[in-house]
């Protein structure tokens, strides 16, 4: 239950919460208000947005937003939790204190595996590549004691041994994400091997996953140049930012979170002095994310690449800052392909960057500009087709407005036109892309319960794909009767047990859920009813289906929810509900965005 309150106060910001009961105005790095708990006429109620803590000089209360709530409402801490679980998103599970010791050794074993990594970058004589590599870019010694940087050997069980002889089970090494089993016999090797390591620590600094990547004179082209730790039961890639526990006062005072896309960026950023800055690891920004940076500042500049990759992540990671009411700007670099090689060529020049960062909309209505001349017609048709849906999006209507005009005058059409264009893409008026429908009017009637059926089927049937699998595929994305609680059920045998059997996982169920066990009987029949007379091997069959079938399976849901959302907007324009309208909008056409980037 630590866990998932843990997981809630992440999620939610103290100060908006606060603000739902009592007017909050700012007082220096905290906000006051008069106490809504005791009679005064002078503020002493304050609250502290870093430390998401709150307490009043008057009466002496104080505590976390648990203890707000529960006191504001008169409720008790089941019902509190209850509450702000649904108000965070978060859904409640019973409490098992066999997880949650389990989630507190994972910490230890990821902290111990930081420190032997640490160790033996800076001791080891094996390391003395890695140490000169580093030293070739440029990183310092406090540098790297600052962010714990490491190295793994290109050896398969150096950091196993090591974690065997502190006490750690190698199922928890596994559990961990820090170790692989074998595909042949028993035993476990070393999931990181050559490669530098760079601890990705929470908001409070703990260890709770790792990303190497591989040194240069080891990589046989066979890896990848970035390998990061699995899903963890305390690792969740959409919720880590690397270097926030050491920028997040930094970003505070500075009033903006600066995001770049590698570690190596981050880390030079932090060397020059420039110490308001985290690492996404490559990815677009997730909800999660940004509501962690929500906590320290109001406004987040991004430097992805600028190749058409890493421009779409920037995009969808500041279209995100948008619908959280954060400022958005673009940080232009002078040269270098990436942050780490402006800082190294010429530091006063990335400063000088972060300083000038351009507000989003600007700069992407220069680069379509740019790629889009308007001086034809179909030019300016192809700039008002890109920029009116993020005109649209937008959500202050005075920024609207003033990009609106801006487009009128870089086109030179008549601003009623663009107007009258515009509603097309404002509430009530939402037309899903082509690629949309398209999904949509070829869709076989019963499929999506097909391919479900067949996925579960097939897992059974190879259960050695299930660890992959549970990475890719959501519970919510299945379809049919307890389709979804039969795959729950798959994945916490697998965590549990660490290795998944299809006849031991099915007999585990029949003191469980007869209903699910004649459930997952029939559709391992199903599978092999639909395999039987094929003569490739059943694991192969089973990797040709999924990169079928879960594309399929996601578009689906994502259709359902638009469709869904689609009936809530069309009952808020006939209640006339400006607000709820804004909102279905923004969703829905987000939804559509992510069917046709996915097409």
């Amino acid at each position: 239950m630590d866990n998932q309150v843990e997981e809630i106060k992440q999620r939610l910001n103290l100060v908006e919460v606060i603000q739902e009961y009592v007017k909050l105005t700012p007082a220096g790095t905290n906000y006051k208000a008069n106490c809504p708990f005791h009679q005064e006429k002078t503020p002493s109620f304050m609250v502290s947005e870093d430390k998401q803590i709150w307490h009043c000089f008057g009466c002496g209360e104080g505590g976390d937003v648990f203890g707000f709530v529960m006191k504001m409402e008169g409720m008790t801490f089941p019902e509190t939790l209850r509450l702000l679980a649904e108000k965070a998103g978060v859904q409640l599970r019973r409490r098992n204190p066999e997880n949650e010791n389990r989630n507190t050794r994972l910490l230890e074993i990821n902290q111990a595996a930081a420190g032997f990594y640490h160790q033996t970058l800076l001791e080891r004589p094996e390391a003395q590549p890695a140490r000169d590599y580093l030293k070739e870019r440029g990183v310092l010694a406090e540098t790297l004691e600052e962010f714990e940087i490491g190295f793994a050997l290109k050896a398969w069980d150096e950091l196993g041994n090591f974690l065997r002889s502190q006490g750690y089970s190698d199922d928890e090494t596994f559990s961990a994400g820090l170790t692989i089993k074998k595909d042949k016999g028993n035993g476990h090797y070393d999931r990181f091997r050559g490669r530098i390591m760079f601890p990705l620590a929470d908001a409070h600094g703990r260890v709770v996953g790792f990303g190497g990547r591989i040194l240069p004179s080891l990589d046989d082209g066979q890896s990848g140049k970035y390998v990061n730790s699995p899903q963890t039961a305390i690792y969740n890639k959409s919720t880590i930012l690397f270097a926030l526990n050491l920028a997040k006062q930094e970003i505070k005072n500075h009033k903006i979170a600066v995001v770049v896309e590698g570690y190596m960026d981050a880390l030079s950023s932090h060397q020059a002095g420039i110490k308001h800055v985290v690492a996404s690891g490559g990815t677009a920004l997730t909800n999660e994310q940004i509501r962690l940076l929500k906590r320290y500042a109001s406004a987040v500049a991004l430097s992805f690449d600028m190749d058409p990759a890493g421009f779409e992540a920037a995009k969808r990671g500041l279209e995100v800052a948008w619908q959280q009411e954060m400022e958005t700007r673009v940080i232009q670099l002078p040269f270098g392909k990436d942050p780490d090689e402006c800082i190294r060529r010429d530091p006063a020049a990335w400063q000088r960057a972060v300083e000038q960062a351009k507000p989003f909309m600007d700069y992407f209505f220069a680069k379509t500009l740019a790629d889009h001349p308007p001086a034809t017609v179909q030019g300016k048709k192809d700039t008002a087709k890109i920029l009116l849906p993020l005109i649209a999006r937008l959500p202050d209507p005075i920024e609207k407005s003033h990009y609106l005009q801006q487009l009128a005058n870089a086109i030179n059409v008549p601003e009623q036109a663009l107007q009258d264009k515009l509603r097309q893409t404002r509430p009530g008026q939402t037309v899903r892309t082509q690629a949309v429908a398209n999904v949509a009017t070829t869709m076989v009637k019963n499929r999506p319960e097909q391919l479900t059926d067949l996925v579960l089927g097939l897992l059974l049937l190879a259960p050695d794909q299930l660890e992959g699998i549970s990475q890719r595929l959501e519970p919510e994305q299945l379809r049919g009767e307890n389709r979804d609680e039969l795959y729950k059920q798959m994945i916490i045998y697998y965590t549990k047990n660490q290795h998944f059997g299809s006849e031991e996982f099915v007999q585990s169920l029949v003191q469980h859920s007869p209903t699910l066990t004649q459930l997952a009987e029939r559709l391992r029949l199903y599978a092999q009813s639909q395999t039987g007379e094929l003569s490739e091997p059943v694991s192969e069959l089973a990797r040709k289906t999924f990169a079928e079938a879960l594309p399929f399976l996601k578009r689906h849901q994502l259709l359902d929810t638009i469709s869904r959302l689609e009936r809530q907007l069309h009952q808020a324009e006939a209640d006339r509900k400006t607000e709820a309208i804004d909102t279905l909008t923004k969703e829905i056409t987000h939804l559509t965005e992510s069917i046709s980037q996915s097409e």
